[in-house]
This record gives structure tokens, C-alpha cells and sequence, in this order.
């Protein structure tokens, strides 16, 4: 019985696609030849704001690190600076919390001995002397108080490599400058400007900056970018471009405002947090197939860093959805969601140093997530250093969304043209255009995983083209025997 089902998925991928799926349901997904961005890993933030990390035992920690670090491949880990506790007076420097939490605590040297290659500041907040309130309600930075928000990041980055030896490689400015404290287009790019300079002056030239790290990436996002790419010194002082993957992830336009024109990036784009919010049970595949589809979709629109928002924290039943992994610390007990076994496939495929390529669809073009209905099939394809050849896929389709945030939610999304009832789709993969050996095989993984058949599935290169199902809510990749 389960050698024909095995062949019954090996026919799958010969079929003639209107055999298999009603006309709708029937994509092709057309990988182009140009090579674009080169992808620089996973990470993921911590923050453990309470300490609870270091009140385990060590073999419990050992787990924890080595479930993120290790077993993801996880490479970026993110770290919090509440600007309001490092300086909540004019010339006040207090690292005490930011080291209870991270380096004390040991997560920082444990991230480092099991592979993580860079260290990113996430500051967050401002200190009530350095902001006003602003016409429509909002806080925003004080332009007389900028250059002495600057010296405070320049201040901390100096200090925490004095006093403990770890030295940050990246540093963004503000997180999320447009919903709290925000900062003026203007006032980010006078930033990077002037940050440069201090840590240029101070002895940390080694050390890079993002900006802007904004919620969306939208219009507010785009007009960020543009004023950093017309103040000259700004936009030479700056390593990447930033912003966030919820509802509005990254686009054509945020592709094109970093687009080379020999093909490549101008700048690495980081997406430096997704998640979601709100409740979470393990064996959740709406929420793993979002975060699945909204990587696919920004490493196919010139992403080169994505970094999820929280990795392990304590368990909140409140909030679970913005955790990785959730544990209780006594006894303790590790919960492992869903996602994590989507990020572990997507690392497993996606090799640090892969060159992607643009792939396009025949229904639903650059396959953007953004405001509205999602793209029910989305795809992204790379060259890895080894010369294996690797496509993601991730179907978001469901019969319904409900408990899950704004935008998978059915009474939300119908507003906005309705969600896509649950289909199996029938992808053709047309890699004509990479000039692959007539063939040429690919593995192909799934999550959830297929209890199916005990042998590998394989889809097989025929006239440039293969073909794959990828079922409900399921993450596929292929990629190729050297």
C-alpha cells in the first residue's frame, strides 16, 4: 500500500495539470535567470525582561539555546534598549537592566557558542525628556534634543564593549519610529548621519546601521527610504534599509527603492520582526503558513535578513503567538509551536549565501502580502553556495481563519475581497530559464509532514518544468541532488 502511494505522488508531478485541480487552483510559478539579493540568515529577538533565563538549570538552558541557535540555524540574535531606562535623565547611563537580561544572564555568550555571527540592537522608546507631543496626539522626538538622543546610542555601544567586551554588529536607530515615538523621515536620516560619525570618532567603525525598522512597509516606509537615499552622507552610512512583516510585508515598490541595476541590491533589506498576536496552541499551521508565505514573499522581493520577533520567552496564554518556542520555568517545560518546524525546513533549504531569483506567478504576479487578500500560493527560489537549486512554497489557503489576527480572520479579510477557501493547488515550476540538466531531480519536504510514504518524495525536471501539490496550509520546498 505504501509503494502505490508513492508512485501516486510521483504521477503527481507528470499529470496534466487540469487532471489534478479545477482550472483556479492550477499555477505556475516562472523562476527568473537574473540574480538579485544574497541571503544573510534567520535570527530572532530575545528579551526575557524578567530574567527568567538565568533562574534555569543549566541543561534547560542549554536546551533552549540549542533549539534556536542550533536546530534553526538561526544566526541574528536581536537585543532590546529601552532608552528610557539607559537614560531616563539627561546624562544618565544606567546598563544595569540590559545586562541583567543579557549578558549576565548568559544568552548572549550562549548564542555566540552555538553559531549566531551577529549581534543586533533593537533601541526602543524615548526618554521623556527627549520627546513632545505632536498635533494628532502622538509623541515624536524633539529636533533640539537629536543629537543628544544619537550620543546616547553612541554612549551605550561604547559601554556595553568597555564594561563586558561584546560588541554590537548592527545597530538600528528606532523600532518602529511611526507608531509611538516616532521620528520624522528627516530626523532618521540627520540620525544615521550623525551616529556614523560618533562611532566612526569613537573607535567603532566596524559596527553597521539600519534604518528605519518601520511597522509597515507602506507609503510611510517608501518616503522614509527616499529621504535617506537623497541625503548623500545619509544614505552612505547606512548598511540596510528596515522595516517589519505583519499585515504589510515587503513590496514591488520597497524592491524597486533598492533595486541595482546590475540586478543586485543597493542595500541589504532586513526585516528585522514578524509575528503575530495573541493566543497560540501547539500544531497551529494558519499561523505557521503565514510566517511561512510572508518570508517566501520578502526574500522574493530583495529581503536578505529576516528575523522573527520573540525566539523563547515564558509562556503567556495571552500572547503565545509572538513566541517560537514558549516554556514554563518551573517545572520546566518547553512548548514547541508550529512555526518551528516551518523555520527549521525554511533554514534547512535556504542556505546562508543563497542568491535568489525572482520567481513570478501566472495568477497572482509578484505575490505580494500586503493590505487585503493574501496570495493563496507563495513562492521564492535561490542558488545556494553548494550549486543545489532551492524553491519554497506556501499554500494560505483555509476554510476558515477565525482566531487568528486581522489579517487571516474571515469577517476581516472578506471586506477586503474575501479569503481563498481551502484548495490544493497544483504548482508548475518552470525553470527553463536557469538551464537546468533535462532530469535533474528535487526533493521535496513538507510541513506539515506527509505520514504518507516512507520514501523520499521527488519531482522530476522534464523540458525545464516540474510539478508539485502543496495541499492547505502546507510549507513545501525542493531542492535538488548535486
Amino acid at each position: 500500500m505504501r509503494l502505490f502511494l508513492h508512485l501516486v505522488v510521483m504521477l503527481a508531478c507528470w499529470l496534466p495539470a487540469a487532471l489534478q485541480a479545477a482550472d483556479d487552483a492550477v499555477i505556475t510559478i516562472t523562476v527568473g535567470a537574473e540574480e538579485r539579493q544574497t541571503f544573510g540568515g534567520f535570527g530572532t529577538s530575545l528579551g526575557n525582561w524578567h530574567g527568567d533565563y538565568q533562574k534555569l538549570a543549566p541543561a534547560d538552558r542549554a536546551k533552549l539555546s540549542e533549539m534556536m541557535w542550533r536546530e534553526l540555524k538561526f544566526k541574528t540574535l536581536r537585543l532590546w534598549l529601552n532608552i528610557d531606562e539607559y537614560s531616563p535623565t539627561p546624562g544618565a547611563r544606567d546598563m544595569s537592566v540590559f545586562r541583567r537580561c543579557y549578558i549576565e544572564s548568559g544568552i548572549v555568550a550562549d548564542a555566540r557558542r552555538l553559531g549566531v555571527t551577529t549581534l543586533l540592537l533593537a533601541p526602543e522608546g524615548l526618554a521623556a525628556y527627549m520627546k513632545e507631543a505632536q498635533p494628532d496626539g502622538g509623541r515624536g522626538l524633539k529636533q533640539s534634543e537629536l543629537a543628544g538622543y544619537v550620543a546616547v546610542l553612541a554612549d551605550f555601544l561604547v559601554q556595553l564593549k568597555a564594561e563586558t567586551g561584546v560588541q554590537i554588529d548592527v545597530t538600528g536607530i528606532q523600532n518602529e519610529p511611526n507608531v509611538s515615538d516616532r521620528f520624522t523621515p528627516e530626523q532618521m536620516a540627520e540620525s544615521v548621519r550623525l551616529l556614523r560619525a560618533e562611532l566612526d570618532a569613537r573607535g567603532l567603525g566596524a559596527v553597521k546601521i539600519i534604518a528605519p525598522e518601520q511597522a509597515n512597509c507602506d507609503d510611510g516606509y517608501y518616503k522614509q527610504v527616499e529621504v535617506l537615499k537623497k541625503d548623500v552622507a545619509a544614505w552612505r552610512a547606512l548598511a540596510g534599509v528596515s522595516s517589519h512583516s505583519y499585515n504589510m510585508a515587503a513590496t514591488d515598490q520597497a524592491a524597486r527603492l533598492i533595486a541595482a541595476p546590475d540586478g543586485g541590491n543597493l542595500k541589504d533589506y532586513w526585516m528585522t520582526e514578524a509575528s503575530d498576536n495573541g493566543t497560540e496552541e501547539p500544531g497551529d499551521a494558519r499561523r505557521a503558513a503565514s510566517l511561512a508565505a510572508r518570508f517566501l514573499n520578502d526574500v522574493n522581493h530583495r529581503v536578505t535578513h529576516w528575523i522573527h520577533f520573540l525566539g523563547f520567552e515564558v509562556s503567556d496564554p495571552k500572547d503565545n503567538a509572538t513566541r517560537i518556542v514558549a516554556y514554563t520555568p518551573e517545572p520546566f517545560r518547553p512548548v514547541i509551536f508550529q512555526k518551528y518546524y516551518a523555520y527549521q525546513q525554511l533554514a534547512r533549504a535556504f542556505d546562508i549565501g543563497a542568491i535568489f531569483h525572482e520567481s513570478r506567478s501566472d495568477r497572482e504576479a509578484a505575490m505580494t502580502w500586503t493590505y487585503g487578500k493574501k496570495p493563496r500560493l507563495t513562492a521564492a527560489a535561490a542558488h545556494n553556495p553548494d550549486g543545489t537549486w532551492v524553491i519554497g512554497l506556501v499554500n494560505y489557503t483555509a476554510d476558515t481563519f477565525l482566531g487568528v489576527q486581522g489579517w487571516g480572520d474571515d469577517e476581516w479579510n472578506d471586506k477586503q475581497g474575501g479569503h481563498t477557501p481551502a484548495q490544493t493547488i497544483v504548482a508548475t515550476l518552470d525553470l527553463s530559464a536557469l538551464a537546468l540538466p533535462p532530469g535533474t531531480t528535487f526533493e521535496v519536504q513538507r510541513t506539515p509532514a506527509s505520514d504518507t510514504v516512507d520514501k523520499p518524495e521527488i519531482a522530476t525536471l522534464k523540458e525545464g518544468k516540474a510539478g508539485v501539490t502543496v495541499r492547505p496550509l502546507e510549507v513545501v520546498t525542493l531542492r535538488n541532488r548535486n
